[in-house]
């Protein structure tokens, strides 16, 4: 089995490709330390207050490589549109925000 890995210093994805020598299928698989966002995103929601008085309010800061997970969860369940910052996927964005699974996203405490 041949592997190939790439990293994107920018996002601190780790790409490794495989190629199956049988079928000639290549596979990737994306990793990250996603610890020093949730850290960050931890700090703006103990900075950020409780009030929603004003017009704009950061609530979640998503590292690429989720909404990568979540586009091909989307495209799982045959969206016409897979992308989850799209209009027409507000209220599943919005549902993801406020489970306990996606908590670490968030920077503003609150339901959305």
């Amino acid at each position: 089995m041949t592997k190939i890995v790439d990293y994107d210093s920018y996002t601190g994805i780790t790409e490794t490709f495989y190629k199956d020598p049988m079928s000639s299928e290549i596979k990737v698989n994306k990793t990250a330390d996603l610890s020093h966002n949730f850290n960050a995103n931890a700090i703006d929601r103990n900075n950020s207050g409780s009030g929603w008085k004003e017009t704009f309010h950061k609530v979640a800061s998503i590292h690429p490589l989720v909404i990568e997970m979540w586009h091909n969860e989307l495209k799982a369940e045959g969206r016409s549109n897979c992308n989850p910052l799209a209009s027409e996927n507000k209220m599943w964005l919005i549902a993801k925000l406020n489970s306990r699974d996606y908590q670490k996203l968030r920077t503003k405490e609150g339901r959305l």
